[in-house]
């Protein structure tokens, strides 16, 4: 389900598979959500690095194998793989590309019917 704010929405990738989706407005932008990476990688300072790359990966391949065999995802899976995938990008782990990551959509036009 893809959910549309005001200025269109964003949806995250994993193994080309679509996780999250998170609504666009002038308040939530793109840098917002995509800044919890950094946060988190700024909120583990002092651990071993290759460890939290291990993690991240890891919990991202949970919530991909889950969304994949269908199981429900809660709304905080969503929100630790938005954290997990976007500290990944930003430590350049993984690239955005047309699997992984992350595309913007604009806002969705309504159509008339007269």
């Amino acid at each position: 389900m893809l959910f549309y704010g005001s200025q269109g929405t964003v949806c995250f990738y994993f193994k080309g598979l679509l996780i999250s989706s998170y609504p666009l407005t002038k308040k939530k932008t793109l840098e917002a959500y995509l800044y919890h990476g950094e946060h988190l990688i700024y909120k583990s300072k002092g651990k071993n690095i290759l460890e939290q790359i291990k993690v991240y990966i890891q919990f991202c391949n949970k919530i991909y194998n889950k969304k994949k065999n269908k199981n429900k995802l809660c709304t905080d899976d969503h929100i630790y793989f938005l954290y997990c995938l976007s500290a990944l990008l930003r430590l350049k782990i993984i690239q955005n590309d047309e699997s992984n990551g992350y595309m913007c959509f604009g806002k969705k036009k309504k159509k008339f019917i007269s």
